[in-house]
C-alpha cells in the first residue's frame, strides 16, 4: 500500500486579494501519519524545571515511523504506533504501513508544562526514501500543544522524487502513544500527528 494522495486547491495570496480566479493550480498533497518515537527524544537537560521538564531555550531531537495515513488509531488521545521490547528498544507497531523515518530538532519557546498554544518551533524531515538523503521533504515553523488543532507549516522544499515539493504543510496533533510507559524511571511517551504535505 502507498500514502493517498489527494488534490487541494493552492491560491496565491495576491489572487485571493484581487478577489480573481488568477494564481489558482492545483497541487498533490500526501497525507501522512506520525508516531514519534518516545525514546529518541533528547532534549537539552542544562534548561529544565526542578520536575526535569524542559524550559524556554531548551533544544530538542527527535525521530519517528511515517505511516500510511488511516493506520493509527487514536481514543481520547491516547495512541498506537511505536511498541518496546523488555530492554527498551522500539520497533513500529505497523511495520507493513511503514512509509519512511520522521526527524525533528528544534527549540522550545515557552516551557514544556503550558498546556495550551505554540511551545516549540521545528524543523521536520520526513524521509520517504532510501536514507541516503533522498526522498526527502523538509518542514519549518511553529508547532502547538493543543489536541485536534490544525496548524500550518511552511515547506522548505525536498530531494529526489519531492524536489518539487512547496507550500503550507497542514498538521494536526491527535494524541500520544505510550503515555503511561515507563523504563528504568525515564517515560517512553510520543507525540502523534496526521500531517498533508504538498509535495508538488
Amino acid at each position: 500500500m502507498r500514502a493517498i494522495k489527494t488534490t487541494t486547491i493552492s491560491i496565491l495570496a495576491l489572487g485571493l486579494l484581487a478577489g480573481s480566479t488568477v494564481g489558482v493550480a492545483a497541487q498533490d498533497t500526501l497525507i501522512v501519519e506520525v508516531a514519534e518515537t518516545g525514546s529518541r527524544y533528547v532534549p537539552d537537560s542544562s534548561l529544565a524545571d526542578d520536575d526535569g521538564n524542559p524550559t524556554r531555550g531548551a533544544t530538542f531531537v527527535t525521530e519517528g515511523y511515517i505511516y500510511e495515513s488511516g493506520t493509527l488509531t487514536c481514543t481520547d488521545g491516547a495512541c498506537d504506533g511505536v511498541v518496546y521490547d523488555e530492554a527498551g528498544m522500539p520497533s513500529p507497531e505497523f511495520p507493513d504501513a511503514v512509509l519512511g523515518t520522521w526527524t525533528c530538532y528544534g527549540i522550545f519557546t515557552e516551557d514544556a508544562t503550558v498546556t495550551t498554544g505554540s511551545f516549540v518551533a521545528t524543523t521536520q524531515h520526513f524521509d520517504l526514501g532510501d536514507g541516503a538523503g533522498e526522498d526527502i521533504i523538509v518542514t519549518t515553523g511553529q508547532e502547538f500543544i493543543d489536541l485536534g488543532l490544525t496548524i500550518s507549516r511552511v515547506v522548505v522544499g525536498g530531494t529526489g522524487a519531492y524536489q518539487s515539493a512547496h507550500g503550507v504543510q497542514a498538521q494536526t496533533f491527535i494524541g500520544v502513544n505510550n503515555a503511561d510507559l515507563m523504563i528504568d524511571g525515564i517515560p517512553y511517551f510520543g507525540m502523534t500527528w496526521t500531517t498533508d504535505l504538498p509535495v508538488e
